[in-house]
């Protein structure tokens, strides 16, 4: 498992058809690579630093020998395989909602919760496009009226969550009460 100590890093979904994807930007306090260890498989994501980063790499091994004279250890690796599994629940859903505006507000929704509730972020449209599943140019169209409804902010390679309960209204709109009813956004 690697965690994020300090900086941000991009959590790239392993080749496939397309080759790699940017899937995530993790901030400080995000674990990343517990999904494949229960069954030791094969890796599916990389971090890549996007600046100076440090992070903590512990091995499946280490965290076996914690385990054997600590057994909570095993409950927090699978809160954070769950935390994983229901992030990449949110990628999917945002790659194939119809409305391009709710994929990019699915994407920037699905940041904050796993950034605890960070509201800035270190992206390029290009990047939130990707993460979205758009293309540049349909993802900066979708900004541009975010930024003009002022729910977002942006800037060369940033972009911020302004109106936080205004885009849980949206979602809500959107037939996705669950994720709007959530607690820390609206906070």
């Amino acid at each position: 498992m690697v965690g994020i100590v300090d900086g941000v890093v991009d959590v790239v979904l392993e080749p496939g058809v397309d080759g790699p994807r940017l899937g995530f930007v993790a901030k400080a306090g995000n674990w990343l690579g517990a999904v494949g260890m229960p069954g030791m498989t094969q890796r599916r994501i990389s971090a890549i630093a996007r600046r100076d980063a440090s992070v903590l790499a512990v091995s499946a091994h280490h965290i076996e020998t914690v385990a054997m004279s600590d057994p909570d250890t095993w409950r927090h690796v699978a809160a954070n395989i769950v935390s994983h599994f229901d992030n990449l629940g949110q990628l999917l859903h945002a790659n194939v909602h119809r409305d391009n505006s709710v994929r990019i507000l699915i994407t920037l929704r699905r940041l904050y919760d796993f950034n605890d509730g960070a509201t800035e972020f270190p992206l390029t449209q290009a990047d939130l496009a990707e993460m979205a599943g758009l293309s540049r140019n349909s993802a900066n169209r979708v900004m541009r009226r975010l930024v003009e409804e002022g729910l977002i902010e942006t800037g060369y390679g940033w972009v911020r969550i302004v109106d936080q309960p205004r885009i849980m209204n949206i979602l809500k709109r959107s037939h996705l009460p669950v994720w709007a009813g959530c607690e820390r956004l609206e906070a």
